[in-house]
């Protein structure tokens, strides 16, 4: 096993400026958008009320040696309680549900998280599985 920055399939922050969202902790990858992991700038977790779209957020790199299907799933992500609800979509930059990637391409993957009515204290904690399967 590898750390995933170092595996077949690289899992890394996409470099884009949301780096501040990405976590990683004992080789995984994690996204946080909850408010005990503020942004530099101060922001601390989404908008009620509100639409927000955090464009390349990650990216999964082929670092093997031969062509091969991704997939990533769930894309995505429901909550809802006392007339709130909280949707979370992870919107990859090409094809879905899976993309190819010949060796040392990336696809990126950006996240859409939409709150209504007001979204109150929602909360999604869950995992995204990232499997890869050679094409011949």
């Amino acid at each position: 096993m590898a750390d995933d920055t170092d595996a077949f399939l690289r899992m890394a922050a996409a470099g884009e400026g949301n780096d501040e969202y990405i976590t990683t902790n004992g080789g995984e990858l994690g996204i946080d958008l909850t408010s005990s992991n503020p942004t530099n700038a101060g922001g601390q977790g989404v908008n009620a009320n509100a639409t927000t779209v955090i464009a390349d957020l990650f990216e999964i790199q082929n670092q093997g040696t031969q062509e091969i299907d991704v997939e990533v799933t769930p894309l995505a992500f429901v909550d809802s309680g006392s007339g709130d609800t909280l949707i979370v979509l992870v919107v990859p930059q090409t094809n879905f549900p899976s993309v190819t990637l010949g060796v040392g391409d990336t696809e990126t993957y950006s996240l859409l998280v939409d709150s209504f009515p007001g979204g109150g204290n929602l909360e999604i904690s869950d995992t995204i599985t990232v499997t890869g399967e050679a094409t011949n």
